[in-house]
């Protein structure tokens, strides 16, 4: 047949070229080709039709065995359907004797099925008195529930009010450490003669030494104290928010020839008295926000008794507070 195929485009023309008409010969070519392509187009269904074969004998193969794992499977149940039955039959059976044994039972010993019920009326009322508690207990756990609900969302509100408390918290000390930048950079001329500022527990102490503002023994402010003092004035002015205190502090020497000044708690107050007189007076300081107070020889920032610890301790010391007002609220709440 595919030898056949071959020859037909060499020698076909040919042997009909001599017997027919070129018109019929034409139509026959024209027959002939139609039936090449209706040949290569079933040569292309077979093709097609082959490959869905091979899919098919695939599937057919997959359903077959999973044919064979259902039957294997049915055959296993069937088994097992088996096994049951006989295992029913002789529970039935154990059931009869049981039901035959309890009837014998029963019959003899009437007396003890009695306190079995006794008992069991007995075991009753202690279920239902345990069941009753069981009840007051859940309605008791109810209440505790709803109770630690109400604990719950007040820890929420306080657990908020403390995010609050250190977000303020935060803002003070960002407040206070921009406020010692300013201080720094208006007394920076007075660093030298004895002037620090530092940030303490929430709050900014300005210390000014003795050499700063007092001679020996005085408690008249010296010119070089004055200017700082003035410089402070100025930028506690544009800081209304915060309480001022002034404390004096002395060494532990003894007083000595002072007129009226009797020891060093006289000396501290005075001292801090007067700074607290030049901040509302020359310094345009509103008075209510500030508080003067003497500390003595109580509070030493150097406890030795070399000259240098001495004259440490002999200072005053500005303290600027911030108002808590706000805290406050937040605690009382």
């Amino acid at each position: 047949m595919k030898t056949f195929h071959r020859l037909i485009p060499f020698t076909f023309p040919f042997l009909l070229a001599a017997c027919v008409s070129l018109g019929r010969f034409e139509e026959m070519q024209t027959h002939r080709d139609a039936l090449q392509v209706s040949l290569d187009s079933l040569k292309n269904v077979v093709a097609e039709m082959d490959v869905r074969i091979g899919q098919l004998r695939t599937e057919n193969t997959g359903l077959s065995s999973k044919l064979a794992e259902k039957q294997q499977r049915i055959a296993d149940l069937e088994l097992m359907s088996d096994t049951l039955t006989e295992r029913s039959r002789a529970l039935q059976n154990e059931l009869d004797m049981l039901k035959q044994n309890y009837e014998q039972s029963k019959s003899r010993n009437s007396a003890e099925i009695k306190k079995l019920l006794t008992n069991l009326e007995s075991l009753q009322r202690d279920v239902a008195s345990r069941e009753q508690r069981l009840r007051d207990f859940e309605e008791a756990l109810a209440v505790r529930d709803s109770s630690l609900a109400v604990m719950q969302s007040d820890l929420i509100g306080r657990e908020q009010k403390v995010v609050d408390l250190q977000r303020r918290l935060s803002a003070r000390d960002s407040a206070l450490n921009a406020l010692k930048t300013r201080l720094n950079d208006a007394l920076l001329g007075f660093t030298s003669s004895g002037l620090s500022i530092t940030v303490v527990k929430g709050r900014v102490y300005v210390s000014l030494s003795n050499q700063l503002l007092f001679s020996t023994g005085r408690t008249d402010i010296d010119k070089r104290g004055k200017e700082a003092l003035k410089d402070l004035a100025t930028v506690l002015n544009q800081q209304t928010d915060l309480s001022i205190l002034v404390e004096g502090h002395t060494d532990n020497q003894a007083v000595k020839n002072l007129g009226a000044i009797k020891d060093n708690w006289d000396l501290s107050v005075l001292r801090a008295t007067e700074v607290v007189r030049y901040l509302t007076g020359e310094g345009k300081m509103d008075p209510k926000r500030i508080t003067a107070s003497g500390r003595s020889e109580y509070l030493p920032v150097d406890t030795a008794s070399t000259p240098d610890a001495l004259a440490k301790n002999r200072r005053t010391e500005i303290i600027l507070i911030p108002r808590l007002s706000e805290l406050f609220e937040i605690l009382e709440q």
